[in-house]
């Protein structure tokens, strides 16, 4: 059955939502889940179009070197390794997270920097691929929180909430603010604690499971909120729909306090034969 809110109705389900966010039982997450599949509501797409690149950067363990295939830069093939909820995934779900610059997709995965582990040395690959097809996204809107910061994301907001207006009803204006409360929902940190994530992955699988033109979300970084934006997409659009074209690594070293710089940085051939090998410089 799907359901229309009132504005009051709404406020109830947001209630619900975020008290369920904070019961730590996976019941919660399937609760949060299903009430998000009873409604039905408007959803801003943007389009990229046929050459885009997408960016995805991993951090080395101690023992890595240099990644030599292609797989070990994408999504995580074995499910059986993802044990807990991502922003957009759910455990043994696998997502590709990538970003549209580069230093997004450094600041999402940058150990110093998120998760301020005092290291001497970190060693990065940041892996590019370009679009064969037109890629489309599902849009958060802004909310309060970065409202000002990141003017990309203001002027979509803007052109969806104008666009929304114009249907002058209640129900209109429940889309929007329920839209903008997700969107701060993405833009909460995770803190260590991995509930904060039930509601933004349950409205993910809501997009791949039930917007059919969609190939996944776009949301703006919680460690660089003023450009870019992050993207998790499902397997198949790496698969069908995108090319890697070329890697590089980069090491940082410390050199004071809470200070890094960049010592080295190392690129991989340009990928023209559709190989899964790196082949480095």
């Amino acid at each position: 059955m799907i359901e229309e809110f009132n504005l009051k109705e709404l406020n109830n389900f947001i209630h619900l939502l975020k008290s369920a966010k904070d019961d730590i039982s996976i019941e919660s997450y399937i609760y949060i889940k299903n009430l998000l599949n009873r409604i039905e509501f408007i959803l801003p797409l943007t389009i990229y179009s046929k050459g885009t690149t997408f960016i995805r950067t991993r951090v080395h363990t101690e023992s890595q070197i240099l990644f030599k295939t292609v797989n070990e830069l994408s999504y995580i093939e074995d499910i059986l390794k993802i044990t807990k909820f991502g922003r957009a995934n759910e455990p043994g779900q696998s997502i590709f997270y990538c970003s549209d610059i580069e230093l997004v997709s450094l600041a999402e995965t940058n150990q110093i920097a998120r998760q301020q582990k005092d290291k001497k040395v970190e060693y990065s690959t940041t892996g590019y691929w370009i679009s064969t097809e037109d890629i489309v996204a599902v849009s958060l809107l802004t909310n309060e929180n970065l409202r000002g910061k990141h003017s990309e994301i203001d002027n979509m907001s803007t052109d969806f909430e104008d666009m929304v207006k114009t249907q002058n009803d209640e129900k209109a204006q429940v889309v929007s603010e329920l839209l903008q409360f997700l969107s701060k929902e993405f833009s909460t940190l995770s803190e260590g604690n991995f509930n904060n994530y039930k509601i933004t992955t349950a409205f993910a699988n809501y997009v791949y499971e039930t917007v059919n033109n969609a190939d996944g979300i776009l949301y703006p970084s919680t460690m660089f909120p003023n450009e870019g934006f992050n993207f998790a997409f499902k397997p198949a659009v790496v698969e069908n729909k995108m090319q890697f074209m070329y890697a590089h690594r980069t090491k940082l070293e410390k050199c004071g306090d809470k200070k890094y710089e960049l010592t080295e940085q190392i690129f991989s051939k340009v990928n023209k034969e559709k190989r899964d090998e790196i082949e480095w410089e």
